[in-house]
């Protein structure tokens, strides 16, 4: 396997089934960029910075209190959708 830190391109061999990092270095710092980055993306949402719904296709803008990077019609489609899958597996709607 490759080392999930895009600096490092090591090879390893996992120890277990989920593991995406060579080293316990190497899962600090990319966890660090992570968490670096989540907080100013939230600094800018809510400093007012522009978002565009990202379904492709909507162009909704979103405001700075939705904490999604999709706008609230869309979020519903999506559900309905997945409700509707979940009741033709069931049998309860045709």
């Amino acid at each position: 396997m490759i080392c999930a830190y895009d600096e490092c391109d090591n090879e390893f061999e996992a120890r277990t089934h989920n593991q995406k990092y060579c080293s316990d270095e190497c899962c600090r710092i990319a966890t660090n960029i992570k968490i670096k980055q989540k907080y100013y993306d939230k600094k800018a949402r809510l400093a007012g910075k522009s978002r565009i719904c990202k379904t492709h296709g909507c162009k909704t803008p979103l405001s700075r209190y939705n904490e999604d990077d999709i706008c609230s019609k869309c979020e519903k489609e999506k559900e309905m959708k997945f409700r509707n899958t979940i009741f033709k597996d069931l049998g309860i709607v045709s």
